[in-house]
């Protein structure tokens, strides 16, 4: 996979904050050292830095703006604040970095595709709006977005160049009758709320089952 196709931001149910993020793939072996505790969060800023620095040639800035990993301390997944001081005000950003990190713990515990744990990604913080009353920018509305945006930055990650001709597409191939005709059945029998299992011993006893080896008569069903 590679980076988000586009940045992705979400708002606030009260339209006062906004979060903008991308997401991209993890360094190859970085998912496995944080799940065995080689690196930790606990770590002070300095010796977090020079690990990511040392061993996945992370620049000083991103290797000290390490937020959390998720979905808990020893998760496979990294928030880093990539924002700019120029740009952000980081002592309100700083202010909701608390559910900020929640909303994306949260994000990669019951991930977009079946509540599925997320794993070896990274999630940068590009920017950042955050309103200046405390009110109006409670967990309540944070969490939530942020986890939001999780969501957004991840489906958003384009798996490979789309454009990449070298890759060859296999043509549709019809299915065989007997598997189209088991498939049409099924659904059939589940549109009517009817079980899904089709076993033959539903309609055969014993006697006539073995009845029928004696007579070598083959059935392709389950049993």
């Amino acid at each position: 996979v590679e980076t988000s196709s586009l940045k992705c931001f979400a708002e606030t149910p009260n339209k006062k904050n906004k979060i903008t993020m991308i997401a991209e793939p993890l360094e190859k072996g970085l998912a496995e050292d944080i799940e065995n505790e080689v690196v930790q969060i606990t770590w002070n800023r300095k010796k977090l830095g020079e690990f990511f620095q040392t061993k996945y040639d992370w620049d000083l800035l991103a290797a000290r703006s390490i937020w959390a990993f998720g979905p808990d301390a020893t998760g496979p997944n990294i928030l880093v604040d990539d924002t700019l001081p120029s740009e952000v005000d980081k002592a309100l950003l700083g202010s909701v970095k608390d559910s900020i990190v929640q909303g994306f713990q949260w994000g990669t515990r019951e991930g977009p595709l079946c509540d599925e744990l997320i794993r070896n990604v990274k999630f940068k913080i590009l920017d950042a709006v955050v309103a200046q009353e405390p009110l109006h920018r409670g967990g309540g509305q944070i969490i939530p977005t942020a986890r939001r945006v999780v969501y957004s930055a991840f489906l958003m990650i384009v798996p490979g160049d789309p454009l990449d001709k070298s890759i060859v597409i296999r043509p549709l191939e019809p299915q065989p009758a007997p598997h189209l005709a088991r498939e049409f059945m099924i659904k059939t029998r589940r549109r009517k709320g009817l079980s899904e299992d089709v076993s033959i011993s539903k309609f055969f006893d014993d006697p006539m089952l073995l009845e029928l080896a004696k007579q070598d008569v083959v059935l392709n069903y389950p049993m």
